[in-house]
């Protein structure tokens, strides 16, 4: 049975796979974007024309209440997935205020308004491995202590709590995918792994550049967000809400990802050198292609995080099937057909 579904931040790389996956399955699907002009719809502009036609564009900000009541009120959707947030720990840090009021006031806003208007919608919040702050032992499941260390840990970390709250206090239907890190060829530009993909693609092209890093040490555990979506669809299809973290399991360097980037365009990079003075050049010309610059340390960046997702295995029977090499790879190839 068809069902009528609202994604948040649609416009966002998990709204493209999400999207697809709600069209092939046959449902009504409805996405919020913020305002802006008629052509502004970020990923969804890689959909099929056929595709796109069948999804309902709201646009409008979900900071604003009267917005948000208006829309739940008028539209009554089966389910909610609420991806909408400022996704950046470097920009929460530069702007709190901003992080804040899209993140908390945004999922207050869509929570309280289907508890006053469409109790029975089901809401799906999208959490963070941020939440969590730094690993310090083993892996982190969905009872692993939290210690944000960034404006934007702290708003997912609210957000977890506030959905256990409306669970607890007004049997909403609510549950939280806590994802850690995921990358798409549909990454948004204000993310360091696009920036390295990018750099890469522009210059296995034969341009001139040299990519700047900061903290290239620093570890994470990476997914695609096309296998987490699936993960998120398992869970919003639970007769009863729960949370579940969504993770691969193992631990890679930025340097890990800069490394297999190139490698995917035919460079097989040389390091040398320590510290800021740490670089690498292309063997095969002698450049310089990566550098390490101080002004992109991040202030308070946690070393690492790695998600321990045998819940979601056990219970929803997901796993990741894509790698890192697999995701980078796709990266690099949708990067370089724009560069043709």
């Amino acid at each position: 049975m068809s069902k009528k579904i609202l994604i948040t931040g649609v416009g966002g790389q998990d709204g493209y796979f999400l999207a697809k996956l709600l069209l092939e399955r046959g449902d009504t699907v409805h996405g919020l974007l913020r305002g802006g002009s008629e052509d502004e719809i970020g990923s969804l502009k890689f959909l099929g024309e056929a595709e796109l036609a069948r999804i309902g564009i709201h646009r409008g900000d979900v900071t604003e209440k009267w917005f948000v009541d208006e829309l739940i009120q008028r539209e009554l959707f089966d389910e909610v997935f609420h991806l909408a947030a400022q996704s950046s720990v470097a920009r929460s840090i530069g702007h709190p205020r901003e992080t804040i009021d899209t993140n908390v006031l945004g999922l207050t806003n869509i929570a309280t308004s289907i508890r006053d208007r469409s109790p029975k919608t089901k809401l799906l919040f999208t959490g963070s491995s941020e939440m969590f702050g730094d690993l310090t032992d083993g892996k982190q499941s969905e009872s692993a202590p939290r210690h944000p260390q960034s404006p934007y840990g702290l708003t997912k970390d609210f957000g977890f709590q506030l959905i256990n709250a409306y669970r607890k206090h007004y049997g909403l239907w609510a549950a939280t995918a806590i994802l850690f890190n995921h990358e798409s060829e549909f990454r948004g530009e204000q993310f360091v792994t696009k920036k390295i993909i990018q750099s890469v693609a522009r210059i296995s092209a034969g341009r001139d550049e040299t990519l700047s890093l900061g903290n290239i040490y620093a570890e994470r555990d990476w997914g695609y967000a096309g296998d987490y979506m699936e993960g998120v669809l398992d869970v919003m299809a639970l007769e009863l809400p729960d949370d579940f973290v969504f993770a691969t399991g193992q631990l890679h360097s930025v340097k890990d990802f800069v490394n297999l980037a190139f490698k995917h365009a035919g460079i097989e990079l040389e390091w040398s050198g320590e510290g800021l003075d740490e670089i690498a050049r292309d063997p095969s010309n002698g450049k310089v292609v990566v550098r390490i610059d101080e002004q992109f340390y991040r202030p308070g960046d946690i070393k690492g995080t790695c998600g321990d997702y045998s819940k979601a295995s056990h219970q929803l029977g997901w796993k990741p099937r894509t790698t890192l090499e697999e995701t980078i790879s796709k990266m690099i190839q949708h990067e370089q057909s724009k560069e043709l």
